[in-house]
């Protein structure tokens, strides 16, 4: 397992967490936050330190992903099981079978303390977030979770680690997706002849980057 490096990665991997935002508005709190959101709902956080700083972030994007990071954190620790129900016991087993907790616990622990303030400040604004909708459910409860009878727990910094480590480390680091692609190109050019089904798969997968688009491949 590559533990050790996913773990130290953390400090910039964490922007896999960014989200998409609905609101807009200016939000400040007792601790120094200030997180402004755009136009376009993107929030932006300003804090005098690094902790306030990933605090105002967990919170922002526990606004917006409650459920989804909810999801996101119990697939990476293995206890989606407990919520959804026997289906996902297979799911958690592979989960808890490719890590080794205490060695993340371990790494977390011999980290400088600025960078323990990326995770244990991320945690404590997605649980200041958490303890605001437990506290009003009848109009802040995400109806994911009301659908399936619980509620959202409380993270710890290991959490926050975790989501990055088996997400990002452990299911799309070093993959590749060529096999799956030889296997459209096959697929089309059966159906289509080698020159039309060439042309088909170049217009779904493209081999470079388009400079004029919106988007990125």
């Amino acid at each position: 397992m590559k533990t050790t490096r996913a773990v130290l990665a953390l400090g910039t991997g964490l922007t896999v967490l960014l989200t998409a935002c609905t609101a807009t508005g200016t939000q400040e709190s007792a601790a120094g936050i200030t997180v402004k959101r755009d136009g376009y709902g993107i929030p932006h956080v300003y804090a005098d330190t690094t902790r306030a700083l990933y605090s105002g972030y967990g919170y922002s994007v526990a606004e917006d992903r409650l459920f989804q990071m909810e999801m996101a954190k119990r697939s990476s620790i293995g206890t989606a099981a407990e919520v959804l129900g026997p289906d996902y016991v297979e799911i958690d087993k592979t989960a808890r079978g490719s890590i080794d907790p205490q060695s993340i616990k371990d790494q977390l622990s011999r980290l400088p303390q600025d960078e323990r303030d990326i995770f244990d400040g991320y945690a404590e604004g997605f649980n200041k977030r958490i303890d605001e909708v437990a506290a009003d459910p009848d109009h802040l409860m995400p109806k994911q979770f009301l659908d399936g009878d619980f509620r959202p727990e409380h993270w710890t910094g290991y959490d926050v680690a975790m989501v990055w480590v088996q997400t990002m480390a452990n299911r799309f680091s070093q993959s590749s997706s060529e096999l799956a692609n030889l296997q459209v190109l096959k697929s089309l050019q059966a159906k289509n002849g080698a020159e039309k089904g060439r042309q088909l798969f170049d217009q779904l997968i493209w081999a470079e980057e388009d400079p004029t688009a919106p988007t990125t491949v």
